[in-house]
């Protein structure tokens, strides 16, 4: 009976070991591909590009304006969920007249996800680590989003846009500029079952509008 026992926790501790190797190695493997700097995370920008490019193919864009963004939605439309086997997810941001603005493809390790969004006439990649989201245009580095602050990349980096996170409010105020310029959705708090994700207070910038976009992109819920 004792011979038996040994066996049967020899057998758990071996389990044991091997399961603790494999989450190891899936983890390097993950901090390694979600890494900028690394070969892994141009490879996965560019797995998701392709994903992307596929759902373009199909279907045109909205033009990228003003008029875009103060039509969309805060909610996702989903039109692949990540699986075991892939695990990439794929959607599009919509107007609340259903019209298609964006088409994006991710994927999500942890508490890190990779997201790239294809609009008309520009592309936006999001890094999303905990609180933080990097965000890059065309390939380049954009902005750094933190708890509703847009701050431009770079060491003298400026605030692009700040949002107002008061989490009773049904629209959180945007600063951008010189003062108070449009409103953000607050989800939590949506009466709308297809709510507007930006409302405008004032004639904005193309520089604007492209911060605008980048913020409600970096604070949509992909689920």
């Amino acid at each position: 009976m004792g011979a038996l026992i040994k066996l049967l926790f020899s057998v758990l501790m071996l389990g044991l070991f091997i399961t603790g190797v494999f989450y190891f190695v899936a983890n390097v493997l993950s901090s390694l591909a979600f890494n900028p700097a690394s070969r892994a995370w141009r490879e996965l920008v560019q797995k998701l590009r392709t994903r992307i490019r596929i759902r373009v193919g199909q279907q045109s864009l909205m033009p990228f304006n003003s008029e875009t963004l103060t039509h969309l939605s805060s909610k996702p439309k989903m039109l692949k969920k990540a699986g075991w086997r892939d695990g990439v997810f794929e959607g599009v941001m919509q107007t609340i007249y259903q019209e298609p603005v964006a088409f994006f493809a991710g994927q999500k390790s942890g508490k890190t996800s990779a997201i790239v969004f294809q609009a008309a006439d520009r592309e936006f990649t999001l890094r999303k680590k905990g609180k933080e989201t990097e965000i890059w245009l065309n390939g380049d580095p954009y902005a750094v989003l933190v708890d509703g602050v847009l701050i431009s990349a770079g060491r003298q980096g400026k605030m692009l846009a700040k949002l107002d996170l008061d989490s009773e409010l049904r629209q959180w105020p945007v600063i951008v500029g010189q003062g108070e310029s449009a409103t953000l959705t607050n989800l939590d708090r949506a009466v709308s079952p297809i709510p507007r994700a930006v409302s405008l207070l004032r004639n904005i910038s193309p520089e604007e509008e492209q911060a605008l976009f980048a913020l409600a992109i970096g604070m949509t819920r992909m689920s």
